[in-house]
């Protein structure tokens, strides 16, 4: 049976991972003894490597970088950068110790100030910050030409489909990923037998849609007869959230900043899931520690969901990367980059970000998630496998190889960014949140939303 296949520890281990941080404010690293030329020295081109650059950029000045949260990867990494070149000097100016309520919004408010009085640093980590406003303000450089001018970022040494996974229909290019983070839906390996025609749609399928997906999910519980069993461990306001992104298009025109919801169809989804709910799909009240369930669907982050949908004693099968109605699969634009445009150091900045991306910075531990860089990539590989399989988070032997390969095949499917504004989503959730807390009708929940996103719209 499949009873606690992860846990919510699990899922908060990742999160943390990805927040760790350091103090507010500026964390100044000074520059450090030159070391000896060999030790300095190499290679550049094969390996991704940007500790020589094939650019005539001079290696001196000083760079300043903003980020929510500062990470491990990148103190260290500025340490390095500053050991190859001693007259550099780089400054991490990070705006919390930890993610508290109200941060986001707070560091926004903070940065739009500096942007505002040209006081903002040269590179910004992109950790919730409107991608879409910034990059019609003319905030973000356009990195199109610097990757044009750097041939060691090719197919051989990076996954370009992920690094240019952001890029503008237009050709331009405003951020660009330092790795990977993905979604992945997989199945309950217990209500599909016997299920021989949805396992044969199953099988047809590279990547997971996730309102078909979740009509399949509901087939699966319909058709068992196991007490305790449910759609997907979600609530119903991420539910809903979900189903909004595989139809975006359809209720929020990004291009022409319109709301277009207020309208039958997105009242209609809300009715579906509190009908759900109603239904006891989502199993609100689960005790998980003294009662066996099962879940028809799962969705995980993608390390973890690669694993156990290898190890046979785990239960899921048919995982696949979450993907929008259309067929595009996005990364998390919180991990990505991008470069003041009023920065007086762009080619320095630039410097800075090749060496974020090179070998030496992606194979470091403290990058959690899957690189960009294919060496980055393998020695994550490694990383996450060695873990799962030491800690005894899966039942069965899994193959190095196959999970290596199943990861690979994953990452090369990446064709997307999603940049919605974390503020159209926070203004999303809260108002179906009140729905579904029968706080107010699904009539007044659009109208709520069509009136505060379109205004959220115009204050740009």
């Amino acid at each position: 049976m499949e009873k606690k296949l992860k846990t919510l520890t699990a899922l908060l281990l990742c999160i943390l991972c990805i927040f760790s941080a350091c103090g507010k404010g500026e964390v100044r690293l000074p520059p450090q003894e030159s070391k000896k030329p060999e030790e300095s020295r190499a290679a550049n081109g094969t390996n991704g490597s940007a500790k020589e650059s094939n650019t005539s950029t001079e290696m001196k000045g000083e760079i300043s970088i903003s980020c929510l949260l500062e990470q491990e990867f990148l103190t260290a990494a500025a340490k390095q950068f500053m050991d190859n070149y001693p007259d550099v000097t780089v400054t991490i100016n990070a705006y919390k110790k930890t993610l508290e309520p109200g941060s986001v919004e707070d560091y926004q408010t903070y940065l739009n100030t500096k942007i505002m009085t040209g006081k903002a640093e040269d590179i910004f980590f992109i950790s919730f910050l409107p991608v879409t406003k910034y990059s019609e303000m003319g905030v973000f450089e356009d990195l199109s030409k610097y990757i044009l001018m750097t041939p060691e970022m090719n197919d051989e040494n990076y996954f370009m489909n992920v690094l240019q996974a952001a890029k503008e229909e237009s050709g331009e290019t405003y951020i660009i990923p330092y790795m990977a983070r993905f979604n992945v839906l997989g199945f309950s390996d217990t209500l599909l037998k016997n299920q021989t025609e949805i396992e044969n749609k199953l099988k047809a399928l590279k990547s997971a849609e996730f309102s078909e997906c979740m009509s399949q999910s509901r087939h699966l519980v319909d058709s068992t007869d196991k007490k305790n069993a449910f759609l997907i461990q979600m609530n119903e306001v991420s539910y809903a959230t979900y189903l909004i992104k595989d139809s975006l298009s359809q209720f929020i025109d990004v291009k022409n900043k319109k709301a277009n919801i207020d309208t039958t169809a997105y009242i209609d989804l809300l009715k579906s899931i509190k009908e759900l709910s109603d239904g006891n799909y989502f199993g609100s009240g689960i005790d998980f520690y003294n009662m066996e369930y099962y879940f028809a669907a799962t969705m995980d982050f993608d390390v973890q969901a690669a694993f156990y949908s290898l190890d046979e004693k785990a239960g899921i099968a048919y995982c696949m990367p979450l993907s929008e109605r259309q067929g595009n699969i996005a990364i998390s634009a919180n991990a990505c980059l991008a470069v003041n445009s009023a920065s007086a150091h762009k080619d320095l900045a630039w410097e800075f970000i090749k060496y974020l991306l090179s070998e030496e910075v992606q194979s470091l531990p403290s990058i959690h998630g899957l690189a960009v860089n294919r060496q980055g990539f393998e020695a994550a590989v490694e990383r996450y496998y060695s873990y799962y399989s030491d800690s005894k988070k899966g039942n069965g032997k899994v193959d190095k190889a196959a999970y290596g390969q199943l990861l690979k095949n994953w990452m090369e499917q990446i064709n997307d960014c999603d940049t919605m504004d974390s503020a159209i989503w926070s203004l999303i959730e809260e108002e179906n949140g009140k729905f579904f807390s029968d706080m107010q009708t699904a009539e007044d929940t659009a109208k709520r939303l069509q009136m505060k996103i379109n205004q959220y719209f115009n204050e740009e």
